[in-house]
């Protein structure tokens, strides 16, 4: 189980402060305490990770890490300290610590190592959906519903991942163990074929029909049926699809005989499908019965933290998938963080494969011809010169451009500079985050 506690151990005031603030910003329940008597009293409450100073009024972190239980010490640790000391560096990391940092340090790399190691594959082996805070958000709704039978709708761009998201509550489903995930993507279905294909049918219903063939709602039974770009069923399915989700039993093709069958079913489109029910091209009744509970997936560009997070994983599966090793240049990473990634998870996977499969080195050094936008200087550039862009895109390029001149002009002081713009620093730290400026 995914937890968003954080135990922090540190004795300054002024950084503790600071910690607790980024953190939270990310989500997190921080529990901040200065001595190691205290944290005692918290060790064996359920945390995502621990960041611990190793030098505290009452002893060393490190000498205590090294005396804990087993489990304890399975956490994701993060060490810091004033006093690059290597004898306590060496002795933590062999007992399990994650990393060991000395001060002063980068607090986003940091903020970025732990949120990694909080939301990364568990051993459980559940999949994870990434380490934005928005994804962070579909995956705790993914979590309640896979204890009810609720019916679902998962809406997003093309290439977001509702497909995984689908998956992944039916894998989380105790009682998906007595049936199968069936996916159907409802647009290549041809109509003609549909009734036949969605409930089955016997021996000699049909021409051509040699055998009896159970459909997708019969596959289905005890387990999920997916029912993806649901929005492209015509008219006469969708009724008929309605009377199968009322009475949870349909009649094969040239069958007399009610066939049951007790499913959970998941619907997704990247179509606004409200927009479609209040024209007149979707059913209102099936609509209100498919969107029990909407899950809404942003689009990649909205979630700049998860590009690095699934390059990385997409990575580690080619090379899987490949048996050779394949690193990446920091010159290639900023490329691939700067893309716009209009097709999304689905684009990057395509693209990453491109990437290595040109690599003759195994390692990816080059950028591939750009297709969204690129940086100058410390700028992000969303459109091309001469291209009439958004309202949106322009006024957050000047958002950051005044800000980076604020930061500038304030010395980098985040506490400063939100004093001079008008707003708190928690704000500002959003507003940074969003728009991609280091402090």
């Amino acid at each position: 189980m995914i937890t968003k506690n954080l135990l922090l151990i540190e004795d300054d005031l002024i950084l503790g402060e600071s910690l607790v603030q980024r953190f939270e910003l990310e989500g997190l329940k921080v529990v901040w305490v200065r001595r190691l008597a205290e944290a005692q009293l918290q060790i064996d409450m359920v945390w995502g990770a621990v960041v611990s100073d190793v030098r505290l009024p009452d002893g060393l972190a490190t000498e205590w890490f090294v005396q804990l239980p087993t489990a304890s010490r399975q956490l994701p640790w993060f060490f810091l300290t004033g006093y690059g000391s290597v004898n306590d560096a060496v002795g933590a990391l062999q007992a399990g610590a994650r990393e060991y940092l000395t001060k002063p340090f980068d607090t986003e790399k940091l903020v970025s190592a732990v949120m990694e190691c909080m939301f990364t594959h568990l051993a459980t082996g559940s999949t994870m959906l990434g380490i934005s805070p928005a994804m962070r958000r579909v995956e705790e709704l993914v979590h309640k519903l896979s204890r009810q039978k609720t019916s679902v709708m998962v809406n997003g761009e093309s290439g977001v991942g509702k497909e995984v998201v689908a998956q992944m509550i039916h894998n989380l489903d105790v009682r998906s163990k007595k049936g199968v995930f069936v996916p159907v993507n409802c647009a290549a279905v041809p109509e003609s074929m549909m009734e036949a294909e969605f409930f089955g049918y016997e021996k000699g219903a049909f021409t051509g029909a040699q055998r009896a063939h159970k459909g997708f709602v019969e596959r289905a039974d005890g387990g999920t049926l997916f029912l993806d770009e649901v929005g492209d069923l015509p008219a006469s399915m969708q009724a008929k699809l309605l009377r199968v989700l009322q009475e949870r039993c349909f009649f094969r093709l040239g069958s007399e005989r009610t066939t049951h069958s007790d499913f959970r079913i998941i619907a997704a489109t990247n179509r606004d499908l409200y927009a479609d029910m209040l024209a007149g091209k979707f059913r209102e009744d099936l609509f209100y019965r498919l969107a029990v509970i909407r899950i809404e997936i942003p689009p990649l560009r909205d979630r700049p933290e998860d590009i690095r997070w699934l390059t990385e994983l997409i990575l580690k599966q080619i090379t899987a998938e490949h048996g050779t090793p394949i690193a990446m240049s920091e010159v290639f990473l900023r490329d691939v963080m700067a893309r716009s990634w209009r097709g999304n998870v689905r684009e990057l996977r395509a693209y990453l494969e491109h990437a290595v499969v040109l690599s003759d080195s195994g390692i990816l050094d080059k950028p591939m011809a750009p297709t969204g936008p690129a940086r100058v200087g410390d700028s992000l550039v969303t459109h091309a010169p001469g291209v009439m862009a958004s309202l949106h895109v322009v006024v957050e390029d000047a958002e950051r451009g005044h800000i980076r001149k604020v930061l500038t002009h304030c010395e980098g002081s985040v506490g400063k500079t939100a004093d001079v713009l008008g707003i708190s620093r928690k704000t500002l730290w959003e507003k940074m985050k969003r728009l991609e400026i280091s402090a």
